[in-house]
């Protein structure tokens, strides 16, 4: 399940994204507000912690970028620093 997950996120990076995909053309400073980016961000937190988890914790970052929260870097996806 973890590699299906990984893999999908790769091919939505590669395909759609305007940070990783054929639209970073278009935004060559990025889009994001954050570093790493949400996808990477999930993709990272799956790799590090399980699908569940993983998964759990990139919906809390997709819910938490909105225009009013400062840009930041976030590395809660490791192990032990949530």
């Amino acid at each position: 399940m973890k590699n299906i997950l990984v893999v999908s996120i790769h091919a939505y990076q590669k395909t759609l994204s305007p940070d990783h995909g054929i639209l970073k053309a278009r935004y060559p400073y990025g889009f994001c507000r954050h570093y790493p980016t949400c996808s990477e961000y999930t993709k990272l937190a799956i790799q590090e912690n399980g699908s569940l988890k993983g998964t759990l914790l990139g919906f809390k970052r997709v819910a938490r970028c909105n225009p009013f929260v400062q840009p930041s870097v976030d590395l809660s996806y490791k192990k032990g620093t949530n």
